[in-house]
């Protein structure tokens, strides 16, 4: 008996990146000692294994880059950040001006700036590679500065305890970087392996959401998901960038998500400011919510954005066709 599995997941805006992610998420919370007993299982499935598997999806990506189109990538790349940066950043600030340290609706600014400041990567990609091109994947080498509590000090004003981390900027830039080289010196080459680039998606989805706990929403409560909410409609400024500078705009929608690393963002910043370390262990709870909810309904934004914007562009073609044919 045949079940129709892959047709099921293409009918899911997403599907491929987050039922795979939502299966991670739901085996961690209520089998976790599954993604423990060692060997092969522990490898493909823990959390630990996405790093790799992401990391050889950069590869596969990188081949299909052009050495003419890299330029490209990197000024995307810096749209995307800025764009995120902004909104996320303008929020967080004007909370805490409005409502000081304690935020409003049980989030604080400190919460608010750590959750929205940054996006999920193993995300972007994925919904990168299914509705951009090897540009939109490219540009996840500059978003990467996203990753760690810089942008979130230089949001709340204490950019100078910080500094930019240049090698992990490097580390993400190497598997692109050799898989460009690849393909650019051998067509057969660059055929080959972009035949295999989409494969690796639901592979390096589990374990992102294996990485999740379903608990950590239940305790950041309301504000958590509020603040994941928020955080998938934060690729707004990302959209707008690239709009403004006449580039597929769809893309910069799949920076609204919160990445992994968010979690541990507001007690580096208490280290940083020791007056905020009251609030750094609900902040952190609430991030991790943000993390779980935002990876959920950001796929969905994609891909409604999308379809409005694929509909729209058809209905164009076949007014124009009407009008000629008049």
């Amino acid at each position: 008996m045949q079940i129709p599995i892959k047709k099921t997941l293409d009918k899911i805006p997403g599907g491929m990146m987050v039922v795979p992610l939502f299966l991670g998420v739901l085996v961690n919370t209520f089998f976790p000692q599954f993604l423990e007993i060692g060997g092969f299982t522990t490898a493909l499935f823990s959390k630990t294994a996405s790093s790799t598997i992401l990391a050889c999806f950069m590869f596969l990506i990188g081949s299909q880059i052009h050495f003419k189109l890299a330029p490209k990538a990197l000024k995307k790349g810096a749209l995307l950040i800025t764009g995120k940066f902004i909104v996320g950043a303008g929020i967080g600030i004007l909370v805490g001006k409005i409502f000081g340290p304690a935020g409003v609706l049980g989030l604080s600014p400190l919460a608010v700036v750590a959750a929205l400041t940054n996006c999920n990567g193993g995300l972007y990609a994925s919904l990168a590679s299914q509705y951009g091109d090897e540009t939109d994947v490219g540009a996840y080498a500059l978003l990467s500065l996203k990753d760690g509590p810089f942008f979130t000090l230089v949001a709340l004003g204490a950019s100078g305890l910080a500094q930019i981390p240049i090698m992990s900027l490097v580390a993400v830039l190497v598997p692109i970087v050799i898989g460009m080289i690849l393909g650019n010196i051998d067509s057969d080459m660059r055929a080959f392996l972009g035949s295999s680039k989409l494969l690796l998606i639901p592979f390096f989805s589990f374990p992102l959401g294996a990485g999740m706990n379903l608990s950590t929403i239940v305790k950041a409560g309301g504000p958590g998901i509020l603040l994941g909410i928020v955080a998938a409609l934060t690729g707004i400024g990302a959209y707008v960038l690239l709009k403004l500078f006449k580039e597929e705009p769809i893309i910069g929608l799949a920076t609204g998500s919160t990445a992994g690393n968010a979690v541990a963002t507001p007690a580096a910043v208490a280290e940083s400011d020791p007056a905020l370390a009251a609030i750094a262990s609900v902040a952190t709870a609430q991030v991790a919510a943000a993390c779980v909810v935002s990876a959920i309904i950001c796929p969905f934004v994609v891909t409604y954005a999308f379809k409005i914007l694929r509909d729209n562009k058809m209905k164009k073609l076949k007014k124009l066709g009407n009008d000629s044919a008049a």
